[in-house]
């Protein structure tokens, strides 16, 4: 068995509450943030003028968190979460209009990745509850006036210019009072990976949007999304990796049963809906339903159960998972996988690939390795010392080159041998070989 501490925070401007949070987490959010270098992130110009430009209603929150972080220049670029680095949890998710309006969804992920944290604030004219991710976005939440929209991974690898999704949950629960007016607005955000994004509001109706960069909200009408594009994923691998079909199948057959909100929350958990898989970042860490009309979510585990409404005071509980997976999930073909933004007691390690001489004692192969090795050593170190500007145009190239290259080598490695091997020659966790190369 696995515990952990879920906190209620309430806290209605940002002050001493998230700066805590902040000085608690940040160390690991910074490793996530500059995990493929600083290069690979927005400069402050660029993610502050988009945040001014896509969502303007956030900027003054943001400027309030900055200045609470001692107006540290990366903290204040990760919090524009502008192009950040992809993270992708699984989840399911259905909206229900009858009998009441509900919201029930299952956050599938690693513990270690996980802010545990329930955030309960007014940033600006509406009350917003919800699961807090990357210190200001969420999860999954529910505004004042009875608007709830959650996330999951829309099972299409890549990424683009965009925000982090979670960002985005925010924006919609701070700025619209229902599903027409959070669909409008929705289509002035470009969101940087895939996902769907299903809500539900005070008056019933259920939509879930499939975003993602560089395209136009996708209007769903299903109640019932996973970890795929419709009814019919684009990428089949990943879908049946992660049981998406067969997940929307049971809760989509659950739904027209004419389950009540009770027996689709005891769907959630029960066995092929539910994972216990966290030891590779797919395991049920809650199922959550939010219940628009009574201004409330409750939380829900196997064991225990535990209710935030729109006025509920600070506490704190504490929370025991089943670690017993029905359907454990293969992650060693391909290696894909979900990756996240930190949590409040672990970093996210870059970490680097090493060579040593016991790798080359071990397998003859390696001898060809290391002559590769020491022939690309001698490229970069002449362009590193040439003044041709051709040849600093040429290391930049190179290094995102460099970077493409090992997400494909952990991949290949993974297929042949193990996420574990992956880690071990890293020099990390699996969870973070496995979150950064998937």
């Amino acid at each position: 068995m696995t515990s952990f501490t879920f906190y209620g925070i309430t806290e209605d401007r940002p002050s001493t509450r998230w700066q805590a949070l902040f000085d608690t987490v940040w160390p690991a959010y910074r490793a996530w943030y500059l995990s493929e270098g600083d290069w690979a992130r927005p400069d402050l110009a660029t993610a502050e003028a988009k945040l001014r430009e896509h969502m303007p209603e956030l900027v003054p929150t943001w400027e309030r968190l900055v200045e609470l972080t001692g107006n540290d220049e990366t903290a204040a670029r990760m919090l524009t979460l502008w192009n950040p680095p992809r993270f992708l949890p699984g989840c399911s998710q259905v909206a229900m209009s009858s009998p009441e309006p509900a919201l029930l969804r299952n956050y599938d992920y690693g513990l270690e990745l996980f802010e545990q944290v329930h955030a309960s604030t007014r940033y600006g004219t509406r009350r917003v509850i919800g699961t807090s991710d990357c210190l200001w976005g969420l999860l999954d939440g529910l505004n004042e006036d009875g608007l709830a929209v959650s996330l999951a991974f829309g099972g299409r690898p890549g990424d683009g210019d965009g925000f982090a999704a979670p960002l985005v949950v925010r924006f919609l629960l701070e700025v619209a009072g229902d599903v027409p007016e959070a669909l409008r607005r929705l289509e002035t955000v470009p969101v940087s990976m895939y996902y769907n994004l299903t809500m539900v509001d005070a008056t019933g109706r259920t939509v879930t949007a499939y975003v993602g960069p560089g395209m136009a909200p996708e209007i769903i009408e299903d109640p019932v999304a996973t970890n795929h594009r419709g009814r019919h994923p684009d990428y089949p691998d990943h879908a049946r990796r992660f049981r998406s079909v067969e997940r929307q199948e049971l809760l989509t057959e659950a739904l027209e049963d004419g389950r009540g909100v009770e027996e689709m929350a005891e769907a959630m958990l029960a066995p092929g809906v539910w994972s216990g898989d966290y030891d590779n970042a797919f395991g049920t860490l809650y199922t959550a339903v939010y219940r628009p009309l009574r201004g409330e979510v409750e939380y829900r585990w196997h064991s225990r159960s535990w209710t935030r409404s729109l006025n509920s005071p600070e506490e704190m509980i504490v929370v025991t998972l089943d670690d017993d997976s029905t359907e454990p999930v293969d992650l060693s073909d391909s290696g894909t996988a979900s990756s996240n933004a930190g949590t409040a007691g672990s970093a996210h390690s870059g970490g680097g690939t090493r060579f040593t001489a016991a790798d080359a004692h071990a397998d003859p192969g390696v001898e060809a390795v290391a002559e590769l090795i020491a022939s690309a050593r001698e490229a970069i170190n002449g362009l590193a010392h040439s003044p041709d500007p051709a040849a600093f145009t040429a290391l930049i190239s190179l290094s995102s080159e460099v970077g493409e290259a090992l997400g494909t080598s952990a991949r290949l490695l993974a297929e042949h041998n193990s996420w574990a091997r992956v880690a071990e020659l890293a020099d990390v966790s699996r969870q973070a070989a496995w979150q950064r190369w998937r």
